[in-house]
């Protein structure tokens, strides 16, 4: 037994010592004619330990090639085989040629490509810098790539040494005939909306190749909220034809949010609903179509009921239609309709311009005498509408949109018992997320909206304070003719599914009827999670007048679990 056990064991240590002697190393030391030249040949770095002698003379030529590029091309080389882990190379790297001066043929082409570089030619010739020689013939090869050229190559020939430290050259160029995108295979959503794929990311058969666009409008697609990609796009080249594949998903991205009540008025003794639905529907039809449905009561106080629809790329056109009806009702004092209908035009995949109408409706329930604190009465209006939307999407789970700009007027008039007046009016919102890094980011969020009247009924007035303006007041529970309010939010996201962020929200509003012209402040903290059904956001924030005292119990508290499905 003891016998087995010594045979295993010289066996171990000799497989062992052999492992160990595959795994030695040969060490390369490379050395210049000088302290300066060796300085310059570490400057360029090379690897030093090696397994096999193919690799480590592989490495030497390379060097060779990399310090050629940069000038020295007069550099004599002796290698010595110290021992039999050692090699040595010495190196005698000579002039150094620190400009090349390329004559550019007399092809139209050329010049055009090196316009393209911003590259400026003198008398059919550029100068650079040796070591920038090579960069410059990759970047004329990428021009040319996105020009519709993918095959087309430039080199530099007949290379050779003048008394200065100048080096000269001829450019000459290799072209193919131009490629066009003859075919566009989407696989794996074949259903993708086809006025998405043909305007918003301007993917089209028959243009020229430019392999830069097609990542741009991979990209695009990617930033949908109901497209993902898989890969990037690949290109099958044969000899009469061009095809591009893009390789897509479809991201279920409908949304629900909310809660409903039930509870019996104890006045009238009939059912009361309270509570909230925010329900959007996303791209259901394979049309990239959107239904809002917002619903929000308290019981008592407010009611209101919004529905928008919106129609993209109408008969794979760059036409869309968009309509809109919003109910309101506050207690027992006023109600209001509106109906709205919007055509609007892509321009490209951020901008978008918009010519509407819009018919509104208010009701006065009391009828009582109108104080000096408010007036309402029963009026109708009639508006034009004009707006133009910029908005840029980014693939972000929190965060979907990265920059908007939106600006509406309105103008038309309002028709009441007493008067008819001409109004406009004005909205407009901006934001934009400022990425600091991969964990820091400030967003900020203005909006300003504007009504011009010659007199104002409170009915009319815009109602703002909540969640979706200022936190940290009651909802809907500020009516003003001038509004403009300031959100902003320092965020710091711990990973992808949570992130937590600060609340400084200001505003500032006037209300010709009460005279009223105040600056509003709200401040607090909030916090985000990624859950398996969504996103479940928490605010805690308290809002005050510029010259009120900081009461903890106007602090307000909202939940809210956005349900993706």
């Amino acid at each position: 037994m003891r016998r087995y056990i010594y045979i295993l064991f010289s066996l171990y240590i000799t497989s062992t010592s052999y492992t160990n002697a595959q795994e030695e190393k040969i060490s390369l030391t490379i050395k210049g004619a000088s302290p300066i030249e060796t300085k310059i040949i570490d400057s360029v770095g090379y690897p030093k330990k090696f397994k096999e002698l193919t690799p480590l003379f592989n490495t030497i030529d390379s060097l060779k090639i990399n310090l050629s590029q940069l000038g020295y091309i007069d550099i004599i080389e002796n290698r010595n085989k110290d021992t039999d882990s050692s090699y040595t190379s010495n190196m005698q790297l000579g002039k150094h040629y620190k400009y090349v001066k390329i004559y550019v043929e007399k092809q139209p082409n050329i010049k055009e490509y090196l316009k393209k570089a911003k590259i400026n030619i003198e008398n059919d010739s550029i100068l650079v810098e040796t070591a920038f020689a090579k960069a410059v013939l990759e970047n004329l090869t990428a021009i040319a790539a996105n020009s519709g050229n993918p095959f087309t190559s430039f080199q530099l020939q007949s290379l050779a040494k003048n008394q200065t430290n100048t080096l000269t050259g001829i450019l000459v160029v290799e072209q193919d005939e131009n490629r066009y995108a003859n075919r566009i295979v989407i696989n794996g959503y074949d259903k993708a909306p086809k006025g998405f794929i043909k305007h918003y990311a301007r993917i089209r058969e028959g243009k020229l190749f430019n392999q830069k666009e097609l990542l741009e409008q991979n990209e695009r697609l990617n930033d949908l909220s109901f497209i993902s990609s898989r890969k990037d796009p690949e290109v099958l080249f044969t000899k009469d034809s061009t095809t591009v594949y893009f390789y897509l998903e479809r991201k279920v991205n409908n949304r629900f949010d909310g809660f409903l009540g039930f509870a019996t008025n104890e006045e009238t003794n009939r059912l009361q609903l309270d509570g909230y639905i925010d329900l959007i529907l996303t791209n259901n039809l394979n049309y990239g179509e959107t239904l809002l449905l917002n619903y929000k009561s308290d019981g008592d106080d407010q009611t209101q009921l919004h529905v928008k629809a919106t129609l993209p790329y109408l008969f794979r056109s760059p036409l869309g239609v968009e309509t809109q009806l919003s109910l309101f009702r506050r207690d027992s004092t006023f109600s209001e309709n509106s109906q709205e209908v919007s055509l609007f035009y892509q321009i490209n995949s951020n901008n978008t311009v918009s010519l509407g109408y819009k018919s509104k409706q208010s009701e006065d329930l009391i009828e009582s005498e109108n104080t000096s604190v408010e007036i309402i009465e029963d009026y109708t209006q009639q508006r034009v509408l004009g707006g133009f939307t910029f908005s840029k999407l980014q693939s972000d789970f929190f965060f979907p949109i990265k920059s908007q700009l939106i600006l509406n007027g309105e103008i038309g008039n309002r028709v009441s018992s007493q008067t008819k007046e001409e109004q406009i009016s004005v909205n407009t919102i901006a934001s934009h997320i400022f990425k600091l890094n991969e964990a820091n980011q400030i967003y900020l969020k203005n909006r300003t909206q504007v009504l011009l009247s010659d007199s104002y009924l409170t009915n009319e007035q815009y109602r703002f304070g909540g969640i979706t303006s200022i936190r940290g007041f009651e909802e809907n529970s500020i009516f003003a003719n001038l509004v403009s309010t300031l959100n902003t939010e320092y965020r710091y996201v711990l990973n992808s599914s949570i992130y937590v962020h600060s609340i400084i929200d200001l505003a500032y509003f006037e209300n010709e009827i009460t005279n009223q012209r105040e600056k509003l402040i709200s401040f607090g903290v909030g916090a985000g999670l990624r859950t398996k059904a969504g996103i479940f956001k928490i605010n805690l924030a308290n809002g005050k007048t510029e010259n009120q005292v900081f009461r903890f119990s106007n602090t307000k508290l909202h939940f809210q679990l956005e349900i993706r499905f």
